[in-house]
């Protein structure tokens, strides 16, 4: 099967994919939430919880924060778009979004998912996510114990995809995270503007 793309789209599909996160602001809420609780438990030293709301996260964030506005943005049809949003991404299994997540993080972010390895890694970043969700399937349906060293990889993974991959992709669109919101780059703007001047006032 060839490779995904959306080069030839045009920036129709760009100015909704962005219009999605603007009408979306909370989308990365819950994983980011998931995120710092997993954090939280991994110093805490509970390895099992910490892998299974790394887990939690990582999975939010790829399919909720990445997967979902994209594919809204390619269906024009606004009554259809939820509907197919919510087919494409209902599934579970990693290997059958590969395609598509790494056509929107090439696109989007300036990433290659086949050969991006995370900083401190020794094995590729897609590999990790694999490696998570099957430990987190271990610890969950089977009680299994994990590691210190998978929590810890874990942790890592969901803060690479959500602390350093999305602000790229959002950022391409001019789009930030700013308080755990999405919001434009000319907001996030308005808002510096408006606090400087309240600090300066004598």
């Amino acid at each position: 099967m060839a490779a995904v793309s959306f080069r030839g789209c045009g920036s129709f599909t760009e100015a909704r994919l962005k219009s999605y996160y603007l009408a979306h602001p909370d989308v990365a809420q819950k994983a980011l939430e998931s995120l710092a609780y997993s954090n939280t438990l991994l110093e805490q030293r509970h390895w099992n919880a910490a892998l299974v709301f790394a887990g939690t996260a990582i999975e939010v964030g790829y399919k909720a924060v990445l997967l979902r506005p994209i594919v809204s943005g390619l269906v024009h049809a606004e009554g259809l778009a939820e509907v197919v949003m919510l087919a494409a991404t209902e599934h579970t299994g990693l290997d059958r979004f590969f395609k598509l997540l790494a056509a929107v993080l090439a696109e989007f972010g300036n990433l290659d998912l086949r050969t991006f390895v995370r900083q401190g890694a020794k094995r590729c970043f897609w590999d990790e996510m694999k490696t998570v969700f099957s430990r987190r399937n271990d610890t969950v349906h089977n009680g299994d114990c994990a590691t210190e060293e998978t929590a810890t990889m874990a942790v890592g993974v969901a803060k690479t995809l959500l602390d350093d991959i999305l602000p790229k992709v959002l950022s391409s669109l001019g789009l930030q995270l700013h308080g755990g919101k999405v919001i434009s780059q000319g907001e996030l703007d308005t808002q510096i503007c408006r606090t400087s001047e309240y600090l300066l006032k004598p």
